[in-house]
């Protein structure tokens, strides 16, 4: 089984494609510029790169949020145009989930934080039981000081919102925090499809199903309000 997955949730943009055996190929950006002058290449591209044709994928899978409004558009538009284009299955992946994995087993609550400017933060907690990774804290959109309220022991903290508001946890929850490598702060396409390979026989669905999460509304909105 292979498929294509992409992630368009915050500044960086990634396409990868995956098979039950390993990453065949991936591609990662992150710049200033717009997700949609560069993802539908970066598709054709690393496609090329893994010898896969896009009538002989499997499935697809995209991150469904929380993150950017206009770069979970981008990304939603495209995977499900390719869905009805091939008639593939597609697996919606939670952005924060996706950070959580990358992270892997430790023995302490996984913070998964992606700005979300305005002083605020999306945000869901992730325990591992048993090899497998629980969510423990629902996702929402917060504060900083309301995290810090939500700490109960160590935590692990990842994601370029733990990257924005690092130093507020640290003056305020001491050796209690810990941090992630650099890399493990951006969302790769690699870990949205380890994740919807497991999930896309049981509950791939087709391109109308998939709906974004936002949690909040958007900038344009609350400036009309």
């Amino acid at each position: 089984m292979t498929i294509l997955a992409v992630d368009t949730t915050t500044r960086s943009c990634s396409a990868a494609v995956v098979s039950k055996s390993g990453l065949l190929a991936e591609i990662i950006l992150d710049n200033d510029q717009t997700h949609a002058r560069h993802l539908m290449k970066m598709i054709d591209q690393v496609l090329e790169l893994a010898g896969i044709s896009l009538n002989t994928l499997d499935g697809f899978a995209v991150t469904r949020g929380p993150g950017s409004f206009t770069g979970l558009r981008i990304g939603l538009s495209s995977i499900k145009g390719l869905g009805r284009a091939t008639g593939k299955p597609i697996v919606a992946v939670s952005s924060l989930k996706a950070l959580a994995t990358q992270v892997g087993p430790v023995p302490m609550t996984i913070f998964a934080l992606i700005d979300a400017y305005r002083k605020e933060v999306y945000l869901a907690g992730y325990r591992y039981e048993k090899d497998r990774l629980k969510r423990v804290i629902p996702e929402t959109v917060v504060g900083p000081e309301k995290v810090l309220a939500m700490v109960q022991g160590p935590a692990v903290f990842v994601g370029n919102g733990a990257v924005t508001y690092r130093r507020v946890l640290v003056e305020n929850l001491g050796e209690s925090a810990h941090f992630t490598q650099d890399l493990q702060n951006t969302i790769r396409a690699a870990t949205v499809a380890r994740i919807a390979l497991s999930r896309l026989e049981s509950e791939g669905c087709d391109a109308a199903d998939i709906t974004p999460v936002y949690l909040r509304k958007s900038d344009a909105e609350i400036n009309l309000g």
